[in-house]
């Protein structure tokens, strides 16, 4: 890993936070160029442990940049692993769309 692991947590906690506030974010490969795949899984695990330490439980996991074509896209070789928990459950026939 090329980062702290203060760093991992201090962008774990902005990402986090970002998250529940609804917030845009600069990707935070913009000020950490020398963040590696071990790093974004930390923070990732990191963003979960917060997430699990409010209540939040695991309903499920993700895959991203499944197809060769986005891969080749993003500059990957590899798909990204992700994990779902009930903070993003919305009630059977409720809209994702908040009413302004």
């Amino acid at each position: 890993m090329n980062l702290s692991t203060d760093i991992v947590e201090s962008l774990a906690a902005h990402l986090d936070d970002c998250m529940r506030e609804a917030r845009d974010t600069t990707k935070i490969t913009d000020r950490h160029s020398e963040m590696d795949w071990d790093n974004a899984y930390a923070v990732q695990d990191a963003i979960r442990h917060r997430q699990l330490e409010r209540g939040a439980r695991i309903v499920g996991y993700k895959a991203g940049l499944t197809s060769h074509a986005k891969m080749r896209q993003m500059g990957v070789d590899t798909p990204v692993f992700g994990f779902l928990t009930d903070v993003y459950d919305l009630p059977e026939a409720a809209s994702a769309i908040r009413p302004n």
